[in-house]
């Protein structure tokens, strides 16, 4: 019984993933994603409560699979900021439902253990390699990690930008990413 509750709670959540991706928070419908996950809404709320704790839930899952997909490496902030670039554009409903817990500010993206212990790990490397003069200490930690996401994410929330329409194109973003991480993380010696 146990096995197909937990399964039950994961249907949930992936169809819960998929309907906020697609609709954010206030659009999505708690219908439809009972339906898609082949669960009672009963069961829905039994589990999560509302569904402002459904999103929080599916958020965090987004955001521990990303971060288990992208490895994090401090010493190549360059290359990991095109790798984080390469899983965007393959996950695109990961990166659709972070950017919905954006737009609607919401509290599950710094209440989360997940989402902030990974956050806060990251950024004690950034500001240990920074005190080791092996990163641009110009910056806080902090900030240079927003940067990093920001250059990331150009492509992708910039209007008009079309979608990545071959492997080359990828690539050339790639480098053109990696190289502006590379260029805001480099010590200066003047």
């Amino acid at each position: 019984m146990r096995a197909d509750a937990g399964a039950t709670r994961a249907r949930i959540v992936a169809a819960a993933r998929t309907e906020f991706a697609a609709y954010g928070l206030a659009g999505a419908r708690v219908d439809r994603i009972s339906a898609n996950a082949s669960a009672s809404k009963e069961r829905l709320y039994a589990y999560f409560g509302d569904k402002e704790s459904l999103f929080a839930a599916a958020v965090a899952e987004g955001f521990a699979r990303f971060a288990d997909a992208v490895p994090f490496t401090v010493d190549d902030l360059g290359q990991f900021a095109a790798r984080v670039y390469r899983h965007l554009c393959s996950e695109p409903e990961e990166h659709r439902i972070l950017l919905w817990a954006q737009l609607q500010q919401a509290s599950c993206l710094q209440g989360d253990d997940t989402i902030g212990g990974v956050l806060d790990a990251r950024a004690a490397e950034v500001a240990q390699a920074q005190r080791n003069g092996t990163l641009n200490a110009d910056v806080a930690a902090e900030d240079l990690m927003t940067l990093l996401f920001g250059i990331v994410s150009a492509w992708l929330t910039t209007p008009g930008q079309v979608a990545v329409s071959s492997d080359a194109e990828l690539d050339r973003r790639c480098r053109v990413i990696e190289t502006a991480v590379r260029r805001l993380c480099e010590v200066r010696t003047d």
